[in-house]
């Protein structure tokens, strides 16, 4: 049989795992102590009225479906001053990004559901304002045809707020 770590490399090993475990709590590596974490899921008919689905540290995500069933996503801050990033992967494998480092108070909302008729859907979302308030969020969405078929459009997902 062959040694894969020299003896060395293993004591190096085994001290580097040990002081990745001692800085991670009081690091940024460490999950905050304050972190909120949530889903949220909306299902609506064709027209539907604007919800609500994401309000936390000053990001704001509404969903509505459209008069064909298509549903449409959009973001919006009220922190006066803050990044929005996201990638969307829409069923025929092509990506969106989206990227706005003026997300602030009183900019436009940012579309963040796809415009390309292939509405089955995954997104990452990561926002963080100048205070140091960071939400990610992933989501899906589906059109008219999702859920066996029932004729509704779809948002869900989670996000982590900290």
């Amino acid at each position: 049989m062959q040694r894969i770590i020299g003896t060395r490399g293993s004591a190096a090993l085994i001290l580097s795992a040990g002081a990745l475990l001692l800085a991670a709590p009081g690091s940024s590596l460490g999950a905050s102590p304050g972190a909120v974490t949530r889903t949220f899921s909306f299902i609506a008919k064709a027209n539907s009225r604007t919800a609500t689905v994401v309000n936390i540290d000053s990001l704001l995500i509404n969903a509505r479906c459209d008069s064909r069933g298509f549903p449409v996503v959009f973001a919006f801050s009220s922190a006066s001053g803050g990044d929005l990033f996201a990638h969307i992967f829409d069923g025929q494998g092509r990506v969106h990004i989206v990227h706005n480092t003026s997300f602030s108070k009183g900019s436009r909302g940012v579309l963040v559901s796809t415009t390309s008729s292939d509405f089955d859907s995954t997104g990452m979302l990561a926002f963080e304002t100048s205070a140091g308030k960071v939400v990610t969020v992933n989501y899906a969405f589906d059109n008219s045809t999702t859920l066996n078929k029932q004729n509704v459009c779809t948002v869900f997902g989670s996000y982590v707020a900290s």
